[in-house]
């Protein structure tokens, strides 16, 4: 192509662009504005005035951008759903427009609107009231107006029903706020018993402190902090600070769960009351201690969080520092036993057999004798380990450092029961705590030497025949097209060829 003709049609295409950008695309946008109900910024939204016949309900943005409720309770809203309120009135567009309405607006359900909101913005004062009437008999639209102007608009069926907002459709449904990592101390009380109490002791590790120390299971405790984060308000019961507490079981709770929070300890509580049931669907009653709604939740919020001591419990069969062990000593009582070394940042095995080291492997089992848990604590102080089979157990572990400083034993005895409920036993050596298992954890460091190496492959038997490659053109065996020498055919023809007859 000619430069001349390039830079013509770069021309071209210049123009081109101008005339998208500076005519097309302006005329697009005041299309689509002239099709809304009202022109309406979002975010320069500050307050919301719903009025109902039976009800009415007031919103107002803070200056830090958090909306409330001020009417007809000051609570906390639900930022989402007020977005999705005011995202209903900006996106609704009118389809038609009626101009002679007369005194028809009765028809039109206008007279006594089902709602009408008032906005008020940030820029540019209060919006004109919009009233919203009935909906359309086809099509599911509604028809509004818009302060004292005379017309009604037709607009979507999303309006209306995006505008069909109770003041529990609006509150924030979040009982209970903290950051995990700003709690100090975390407090259980089922009841009248007395009171489980965790304390952190680092950014990772907790202990239990009452009524008994013992390490707590740092995952469960994450759990549980997660679980008391999630819990949400089905319903909003009652604001009246003189309720009855007794009705709600809340007097003495069935669970009382607080959080100390930070240098200062400031405590946040949760109380969990009686079950209720609301349209068929059973929960609880709760309550912050701290203020005077009572909520309805779901049963199932508080699963994972009515934890008792032994759940909270730290059920590590053997704690060590994995970093600084560098070899382990399985002896077995079958005698398969079998010792690792790390050498270099890699584990390998010292005890002579065939076949390559399986690295995966060996990497993988020193730490799983580090992270075995038990699944539950059989005996608290075992006098007689004898019962558990660990009198002389199957397996024995021993972890130690690069200098042979032991760092911890482990034994092991698989149970004698089969099936789904089948477990096997350890403890730490020395200890009397005996821990019980289930079968397929168990395995995971229930190893042999074999275990660490490549298995050669199964020899083939003396004598077998190996097949010769048929000539060219011959059938193959298998081959449908092969006749009397296709071995499959399971007639061939004389019973004493026959290589299928089994006398």
């Amino acid at each position: 192509m000619r430069p001349r003709n390039t830079v013509l049609l770069l021309l071209v295409l210049a123009a081109l662009g101008a005339y998208v950008y500076w005519v097309e695309l302006p005329h697009e946008a005041k299309q689509a504005a002239e099709k809304k109900l009202v022109a309406l910024e979002r975010d320069g939204v500050t307050g919301i005035a719903l009025d109902y016949p039976d009800h009415s309900i007031a919103l107002e943005k803070s200056p830090e951008g958090r909306w409330r409720i001020v009417k007809p309770v000051a609570a906390d809203a639900d930022d989402a759903a007020v977005k999705s309120l005011i995202a209903a009135v900006a996106d609704a567009e009118v389809t038609r427009t009626l101009e002679d309405v007369g005194d028809k607006l009765a028809s039109y359900g206008l007279d006594k609107p089902e709602v009408t909101v008032g906005i008020t913005r940030k820029e540019g004062g209060a919006l004109p009231p919009i009233k919203v009437g009935k909906t359309t008999a086809i099509g599911f639209s509604a028809y509004v107006q818009k302060g004292d102007d005379p017309k009604v608009y037709v607009t979507g069926g999303a309006l209306q029903s995006g505008l069909k907002k109770q003041i529990r459709d609006l509150r924030d449904k979040t009982i209970i706020t903290f950051e995990d990592q700003d709690v100090q101390q975390l407090e259980l009380t089922r009841g009248s018993d007395a009171p489980l109490i965790l304390d952190r002791l680092d950014a990772e590790r907790w202990r239990i402190t009452a009524p008994a120390s013992f390490p707590a299971d740092s995952a469960e405790v994450r759990a549980l902090l997660a679980s008391l984060r999630g819990i949400r308000a089905d319903d909003f019961v009652s604001d009246d600070a003189a309720a009855d507490l007794q009705a709600y079981g809340l007097a003495v709770p069935r669970l009382k769960v607080s959080v100390r929070l930070g240098k200062d300890r400031a405590q946040k509580t949760l109380l969990i009351g009686a079950s209720r049931t609301e349209k068929d669907q059973k929960g609880l009653y709760a309550k912050r201690a701290e203020g005077a709604t009572v909520y309805g939740i779901s049963e199932y919020s508080i699963k994972n969080l009515d934890k008792e001591l032994v759940t909270l419990r730290d059920k590590t069969v053997l704690s060590f520092d994995k970093d600084k062990a560098a070899k382990v000593e399985v002896t077995r009582k079958d005698g398969l036993g079998f010792t690792l070394v790390r050498r270099g940042g890699s584990w390998h095995i010292e005890t002579p057999g065939e076949g390559a080291e399986r690295a995966p492997t060996l990497l993988r089992f020193p730490e799983d004798v580090a992270t075995m848990k038990g699944s539950e604590i059989v005996a608290e102080h075992a006098l007689d380990l004898a019962q558990y089979g660990l009198a002389a157990p199957d397996m024995t572990i021993v972890i130690s450092d690069e200098t042979g400083k032991p760092l911890g034993t482990m034994i092991g005895a698989r149970g004698t029961m089969t099936g789904p409920d089948a477990k096997s036993y350890l403890a730490a050596g020395g200890g009397d705590v005996v821990y019980g298992v289930k079968s397929y954890s168990y395995d995971r460091i229930d190893k042999k030497a074999a275990d660490f190496r490549e298995q050669p492959p199964t020899p083939i038997p003396t004598g077998a025949g190996i097949a010769s490659p048929a000539p060219p053109g011959a059938p193959e065996i298998g081959d449908e097209t092969g006749g009397e020498a296709d071995f499959g055919d399971e007639d061939l023809g004389d019973d004493s060829d026959d290589f299928g007859d089994e006398e």
